[in-house]
């Protein structure tokens, strides 16, 4: 029986919400400025940079220590 890698399936999970998270920053800042209409305009801006700002880091991260841990795996 073969044993399973959870700690690759989270990394891979975490890797996979940080791309989600970049794709819909423009969605998020939209919802954002439509709450808060008196100052729309900046609310968008900030929300769309921070938030794929924040999936950019998460989805780098995650890439990073995917591939180091396969590259101690594999012991070179």
């Amino acid at each position: 029986m073969k044993t399973v890698d959870l700690s690759g399936t989270i990394v891979m999970y975490n890797f996979v919400v940080g791309l989600l998270l970049m794709l819909a920053s423009e969605k998020l800042a939209a919802v954002a400025g439509h709450v808060n209409r008196s100052h729309s305009k900046g609310v968008i801006r900030l929300t769309q940079l921070s938030t794929f700002t924040f999936g950019a880091a998460v989805a780098g991260l995650s890439a990073a220590i995917y591939v180091l841990f396969h590259l101690l795996r594999l012991e070179l």
